[in-house]
C-alpha cells in the first residue's frame, strides 16, 4: 500500500514537471526591443514530445493502478 502510494505521488509529480516545462517550450519567444512574437518551431516540436512523454505516465500510472 505504502508501495502504490510513493509510485502514485512521484508519478504525478513527474506529470506535473513534465507538463509545465511542455507548456513552457510551447510559448511564443517575444523579442525585447521589437516587441515581436516569434515562434520556435524545434521548441514547438519539443513541447509536443513533452505532453506524449506526459500522457504516457498518466497512461502508465493509470494501467499500475487500476
Amino acid at each position: 500500500m505504502i508501495f502504490k502510494t510513493l509510485v502514485t505521488l512521484l508519478g504525478l509529480v513527474c506529470i506535473i514537471i513534465v507538463s509545465t516545462l511542455a507548456y513552457a517550450l510551447m510559448q511564443d519567444i517575444v523579442d525585447p526591443v521589437t516587441g515581436r512574437r516569434v515562434q520556435d518551431r524545434e521548441a514547438r516540436i519539443m513541447g509536443m514530445i513533452g505532453y506524449i512523454i506526459a500522457a504516457a505516465i498518466a497512461f502508465g500510472l493509470y494501467h499500475y493502478l487500476f
